[in-house]
């Protein structure tokens, strides 16, 4: 690699150790400020230094990357293996953009070896990108996923021609990695993952192709594609034919078997997560009944390690819970007599996750965090989404919660003032339609405007990775991507209870209130009747994000004239100008606050931090 890659590379390894909070105390918040405060000074020049670094060195390059020369070439397929090394994902978007280019070069220069290598490696940038948006946005990558691996198990036809080994192998990598872009969550879409599976199997055990290329590593290629088939348990629990519940049941043995020789060979354990799709196979096909089968999952869960960071650590400490809460939900009587394993599941997640450190807290580590969230059950006397939530949040990132629950608190009071002054731009919230129902009700509208405040944006914990260790300046891939998030905070705030009315402001936040700007376009704030805590959210979230200071928490971005001169400039485009108003017209009550609100802040933080449970109101 050149020296600035590898100075690059550095640079965001100091920023993953920088940004790391898990092994930080909270307890001396003062100590706190002053250590963040450096941290974040650091992480600023490492940020500056690195953006500078690619724009004179890498984009030039990559803006014209058909004439580059071998070497330069040859650099950049090192740089970008190094960005994914150990499948870390230090930097997918910079990771897919350099491949992307690579692409280009190899199909203008008519390279085909290095063309079907960067069709692959283009292909599985994609479907990283992908995983952080597939619950609300499925379709936006898979499309060019598909065209990218079928290209790449296209050149099969040109197999006998090609006489790089490596380069055959990315042909069958691709050839089975198509089945990537299907979800099973339809019956048409589980059919088409089948059968480009059934016909990947067929070739990847077919004698010819083994005895043509005997260096490839025909054993792994067919193992992953029984790994990948077995994806499709969830398909089973909807509808599919014999073939197919037989093909996923075969696959489940072969894996589990697999598992066997090699825990003989190392006198390691099995995996834990292939134990449990053994387990799951064997209960769909009739063989375990469901009792049986929770039974096990909770030992392989008490027989977890929680100082494991890998691949298989993550499973066992974050996904196992989810997939255990999911199975939970097929039966209510089991739902209700697991009541205490699963909230010491649950407990046991979360003090794994607050150790995690940053370089670990990948996309695997997020989308295993974001299944918790899929499959959680809520209980009206046990643990709640809404304290899981607060506290996942807490030990990940204090400062994000900081932000928060300012928000929140602004929400609160400006909602409060709003009764006094102008209760009839609330009519309808809670389906109370009088002002004397709303006086009535202060107290409730209160705290539903402090919890919306608070969840708002908790669509953010999707993108943790771009929003806390990004070593760069946003480009325009992760600027489209994270307008996804308020889709996904919607999608994880409506399934319970206990933030079911906070979903509307997760979705609505960034809308404008003329409708002409902001995103996402599909929200229709005249479907919402809840729209007006949405716009006092919305408002009080935008006036923090004026007054934040990343590089000095002391010190606020904007002062609180200049934010508020900034709020009434947006009045009736981007804000509600009641709202805006109000908030205005209550400066003396802002100044007040902000003197202590994010020392108050941090010091809930820290009771979070530690179990305490004071009350958010």
């Amino acid at each position: 690699m050149k020296d600035y890659q590898i100075r690059y590379i550095e640079n965001l390894n100091r920023i993953l150790e920088l940004a790391d909070v898990s092994r930080e105390s909270l307890s001396d918040t003062e100590a706190f400020f002053s250590s963040r405060y450096e941290k974040r000074r650091t992480i600023s020049s490492l940020i500056t230094e690195n953006t500078a670094l690619l724009r004179q060195e890498l984009f030039p390059a990559l803006d014209d990357v058909i004439t580059l020369p071998p070497e330069e070439i040859l650099s950049l397929r090192e740089f970008a293996s190094a960005l994914r090394s150990g499948g870390r994902e230090l930097d997918i978007v910079l990771t897919y953009t350099i491949h992307n280019a690579l692409l280009v070069y190899a199909r203008h220069q008519k390279k085909r070896d290095l063309l079907i290598e960067e069709l692959y490696w283009t292909g599985m940038s994609l479907y990283s990108l992908h995983s952080l948006i597939r619950p609300v946005a499925p379709n936006r990558y898979t499309w060019r996923m598909q065209n990218l691996f079928g290209e790449a198990a296209s050149y099969i036809k040109e197999y006998d021609s090609i006489e790089d080994p490596g380069t055959r192998g990315y042909i069958h990598r691709s050839m089975a990695n198509m089945a990537l872009s299907y979800m099973t969550g339809t019956r048409e879409m589980g059919e088409r993952k089948m059968r480009i599976i059934r016909n990947s199997l067929r070739i990847l055990t077919d004698p010819v192709y083994h005895r043509k290329t005997p260096s490839l590593p025909w054993d792994t290629y067919i193992y992953k594609s029984h790994q990948e088939r077995t994806t499709s348990l969830a398909f089973l629990r909807s509808s599919a034919d014999s073939q197919m519940i037989r093909e996923v049941m075969e696959s489940a043995e072969y894996v589990w078997q697999k598992q066997l020789e090699i825990s003989r060979a190392t006198g390691a354990a099995p995996s834990t997560r292939w134990h449990v799709v053994y387990e799951l196979a064997h209960y769909h096909c009739g063989i375990l009944t469901l009792e049986q089968l929770l039974t096990r999952m909770e030992r392989l869960f008490l027989e977890r390690r929680t100082d494991d960071y890998s691949m298989e650590g993550i499973y066992c400490n974050i996904y196992l819970p989810a997939v255990y809460a999911e199975y939970l939900s097929y039966n209510e009587q089991y739902k209700q007599s697991k009541k205490e394993v699963l909230g010491y599941m649950y407990r046991m997640m979360l003090a794994y996750v607050r150790t995690v450190p940053a370089s670990c807290m990948g996309i695997s580590m997020i989308r295993n965090i974001m299944m918790t969230f899929i499959n959680f059950i809520e209980y009206p006397d046990g643990l709640k989404q809404r304290d899981l939530l607060l506290r996942l949040v807490v030990c990940r990132n204090p400062e994000t919660f900081v932000y928060f629950h300012m928000t929140a608190c602004l929400s609160k009071l400006l909602l409060t003032e709003t009764l006094r002054v102008r209760p009839e731009l609330l009519l309808g919230v809670l389906d109370l339609d009088t002002e004397e129902a709303l006086l009535a009700q202060e107290n409730r509208l209160a705290e539903f405007a402090y919890e919306a405040g608070m969840f708002h944006d908790i669509g953010q914990l999707n993108f943790t990775q771009m929003t806390t260790q990004t070593g760069r300046s946003w480009m325009s891939e992760e600027k489209e991507l994270y307008k996804y998030h308020p889709q996904i905070g919607e999608s994880i705030l409506r399934r319970c209870e206990s933030t079911r009315l906070c979903a509307d402001a997760a979705a609505g936040h960034h809308r404008y209130y003329d409708g002409k700007g902001g995103y996402p376009e599909t929200y229709d704030r005249n479907s919402r009747p809840n729209q007006p805590v949405t716009d006092i959210v919305a408002l009080c979230s935008y006036f923090c994000r004026l007054l934040d200071n990343t590089l000095d928490y002391k010190k606020p971005h904007l002062s609180l004239e200049e934010a508020l001169a900034q709020l009434r400039s947006e009045s009736g485009a981007r804000l509600h100008p009641g709202f805006v108003r109000i908030f205005c017209d209550m400066e003396p009550t802002l100044r007040h606050y902000l003197e202590t609100a994010r020392l108050t802040a941090y010091r809930l933080a820290v009771s979070y931090l530690y179990d305490e449970t004071p009350s958010p109101i």
